[in-house]
């Protein structure tokens, strides 16, 4: 065999890893999961004795989604809650409920793509940010005069962040694990996982991205859309131990942030682990934030806490 035809085999080759490698980075990042029998056996409210309603809504662009409404009559402070990547709002259910009953009415959502939502890619935020929209304006609706609080997870938070900086009748945010620029925080999975240059590997799937959804990845940058959130009083938690996204980006949207800020570090915590490492001060530390900023009294509910306690 020639010399040039085993260049032109390995050239072939190496093509074929970086398509290949590219499009795995597309569907992890972008496809939604597919549906499984297991979907329709999960928990609701329901198991947790919450006052609640199943609602149906839909975003400007069409997208029908399913969403909890956990209700608190006669009371004004709202949080709406924001699941992370490919999470289902199941997963969010301990949270609410400890919200709920601590006097807050709460929303708790599910994205585009999701079971019990319209098929659709996932765009970490950027078509996301509708379904929030859609999920404030019932909020609004239902609860009269409504203090409305965000509470994002991972990709949640990121589209709390875009969502709230369109809605200045947004008065709070707690933001865990939230990253601060799309297209950095893939580069740095592509390169902890494959120790390769993450650039043209991601390059190559934004390119994917946008033929799909005529969206570019560099239109989720967080960190961009923080003055537009000023003077908001924002919490930033996130896991000393996050191995997905480096609690780094806490730190620089806290850093960037020009507004008054928190921000809790969670020792050793992995990736969006903060309630699991200690799940009464995570709900005491969430609540009094949101009491404090959407005026709701807690304080027969909110136990102290320690100095020591705060890490």
């Amino acid at each position: 065999m020639a010399p040039l035809t085993y260049v032109g085999l390995a050239i072939a080759g190496l093509l074929w890893l970086y398509l290949a490698l590219s499009y795995q980075i597309y569907r992890r990042a972008f496809l939604p999961p597919k549906p499984i029998w297991l979907d329709d056996f999960t928990f609701t409210p329901l198991e947790f004795q919450a006052d609640y309603e199943e609602v149906e809504l839909a975003t400007a662009d069409g997208v029908n989604f399913g969403a909890w409404h956990f209700r608190q009559p006669g009371s004004p402070q709202t949080v709406i809650i924001s699941g992370g990547h490919k999470g289902q709002r199941q997963g969010a259910l301990g949270i609410a409920v400890a919200l709920w009953r601590k006097g807050f009415n709460v929303v708790l959502y599910s994205y585009r793509g999701m079971p019990g939502s319209d098929r659709a890619p996932i765009t970490f935020g950027i078509k996301e940010v509708l379904e929030l929209q859609a999920a404030i304006a019932f909020a609004r609706k239902r609860i009269p005069n409504a203090r409305i609080g965000l509470l994002g997870y991972s990709m949640g938070a990121v589209v709390s962040l875009l969502g709230a900086a369109g809605e200045p009748g947004v008065q709070a945010l707690v933001l865990d694990s939230p990253f601060s620029d799309l297209r950095r925080l893939l580069v740095e999975n592509v390169r902890s996982t494959t120790k390769l240059p993450g650039t043209p590997f991601v390059w190559l799937a934004g390119l994917m991205f946008w033929l799909r959804t005529r969206s570019w990845i560099s239109a989720c940058s967080p960190i961009d859309v923080l003055s537009s959130l000023e003077p908001r009083p924002l919490f930033f938690i996130h896991g000393g131990g996050d191995a997905i996204t480096s609690v780094n980006h806490s730190r620089r949207l806290y850093d960037a942030y020009r507004g008054p800020r928190e921000i809790w570090i969670v020792q050793g915590a992995p990736h969006t682990g903060a309630y699991f490492a200690d799940r009464p001060l995570y709900v005491e530390r969430v609540a009094g934030f949101f009491a404090r900023h959407l005026g709701l009294d807690v304080s027969s509910h909110l136990r102290l806490v320690e100095e020591e306690e705060v890490s």
